[in-house]
C-alpha cells in the first residue's frame, strides 16, 4: 500500500468520526405523546461539503440526564448525576450501564494499541483564540493532521454540564481502527469541562474539500416527553450493569 494511500485512509478515518454524529433520519421525536417535563434542548445544526445537505438535531438534558436526538434505535443515555452511560438497544430489548471511569479505562486502552498502519497521530493544541458564540467566550481547540484540520470552539455554558461532551467523547463508537490516529485528541477532548458551541472539520483531496460543520444554534427550555429520557420498559426488564465496558458497535 502506498505512502498517500495509507495517509489518505488516514485522513478519511479522522473525518468519518467527525460525520459519525449527524443526525439519523429515522431519529425520534420530541413531540411524542405522554407526561411532559421541562428540559434544555439544545437545538445543532450539521452541515456537509460538498454535499450541501444540512441536518438538524436535539440533545435534551433534564433532571440530570441527556440524550441526543441523533441516535435512534440503539442510543446513549447520559447519567451526570452518577456519571454512567446506559447503553440502550429498542430492537432487541436490551439495556446495559456502564460507569464513566469504566468506558475512559477501555476507550484508553483501545488508543494505546499500536495502528495497522504507519500513520502520524493527530495533535490538538489549545490556540488562545476566543470569540462570543452564545453569550459565552468561547475558546479554540485544533486538530491538525497533514490536509485534515478540526477546530473546536469550547466554552463552558450555564445551560450545558461541563462533562456531557466528554462523557458523549468517551462512549461514541470507533469503528475504524484507523480512528486511533487521533490518540492524542481522544485523551484530552475525554478531559474537556466545556462543550462545542461550533465544531468544523476539513480535509482537503487535490482540488477538492470535505467539510463538516456542526453549530449549536440555540438552547432553549421546553417541555419534552418524560418517557424520552428514560430506558423502555421492555430494555428496562432485561438491564444489566457492567463495570467493564463494551461499547455497542455503531449500526
Amino acid at each position: 500500500m502506498g505512502t498517500k494511500l495509507v495517509r489518505r485512509q488516514g485522513l478519511i478515518a479522522l473525518l468519518a468520526v467527525c460525520v459519525s454524529c449527524k443526525p439519523s433520519p429515522t431519529a425520534p421525536r420530541l413531540s411524542q405523546a405522554g407526561p411532559k417535563i421541562h428540559a434544555t434542548v439544545v437545538t445543532i445544526q450539521t452541515t456537509l461539503q460538498p454535499q450541501n445537505k444540512t441536518f438538524t438535531h436535539s440533545i435534551v438534558i433534564a433532571n440530570g440526564r441527556a440524550r441526543s436526538s441523533d441516535e435512534a434505535d440503539t442510543w446513549r443515555l447520559f447519567d451526570l448525576d452518577q456519571k454512567k452511560v446506559t447503553f440502550v438497544d429498542e430492537i432487541a430489548n436490551t439495556a446495559h450501564d456502564v460507569p464513566l471511569a469504566a468506558l475512559v479505562a477501555a476507550r484508553q486502552k483501545e488508543l494505546a494499541q499500536p495502528l495497522p498502519l504507519a500513520l502520524p497521530r493527530a495533535q490538538l493544541v489549545a490556540t488562545g483564540a476566543k470569540r462570543a458564540l452564545l453569550g459565552v467566550v468561547a475558546a479554540e481547540n485544533v486538530i491538525r493532521l497533514g490536509a485534515y484540520q478540526r477546530q473546536l470552539w469550547i466554552a463552558k455554558h450555564p445551560s450545558l454540564p461541563a462533562d456531557l461532551f466528554a462523557m458523549m467523547q468517551a462512549s461514541t463508537p470507533h469503528p475504524s481502527p484507523l480512528a486511533a490516529v487521533e490518540r492524542d485528541a481522544d485523551l484530552a477532548l475525554m478531559n474537556v469541562q466545556g462543550f462545542p458551541l461550533l465544531d468544523h472539520a476539513e480535509v482537503a483531496f487535490g482540488n477538492k474539500k470535505m467539510v463538516v460543520e456542526r453549530s449549536v444554534v440555540s438552547i432553549a427550555v421546553k417541555d419534552v416527553p418524560a418517557a424520552w429520557l428514560s430506558v423502555p420498559a421492555q430494555s428496562s426488564s432485561r438491564r444489566a450493569a457492567t463495570g467493564s465496558a463494551v461499547i455497542p458497535a455503531a449500526k
